[in-house]
């Protein structure tokens, strides 16, 4: 069984190729190969940093860190019975607020 781990950070944005740019200028962070409707960059030891196109989920601007979890289930009901889930379960992940009302997502370790 796997711990739970910060992955990925996505921003969503308007400006996709203009964010990534930024990232990539002002940080040095080195993009993947293109995708259709992202910018992926390579990690360092850490999570990806993504910048998403904006029409994707969720409708919440900003930042959306993603978890792995042993227990996708688990998590689910979890963040249900607080009444933190975000619609229902997606293919293989969910959507969930903090206390502060700030978007999670939430993925299945493979």
């Amino acid at each position: 069984m796997r711990d739970t781990a910060l992955t990925n950070v996505f921003a969503y944005s308007e400006r996709r190729e203009e964010t990534a740019r930024f990232f990539q200028e002002v940080l040095g962070l080195a993009p993947e190969p293109p995708h259709e409707d992202s910018v992926w960059f390579k990690p360092a030891g850490g999570a990806t940093f993504t910048v998403h196109d904006r029409e994707d989920e969720p409708r919440e601007w900003g930042y959306v860190p993603w978890f792995h979890v042993s227990d996708l289930a688990a998590a689910f009901e979890r963040a249900r019975s607080r009444g933190a889930s975000i619609g229902g379960m997606r293919e293989g992940y969910f959507f969930a607020h903090d206390p502060d009302g700030r978007v999670l997502g939430v993925r299945q370790w493979r």
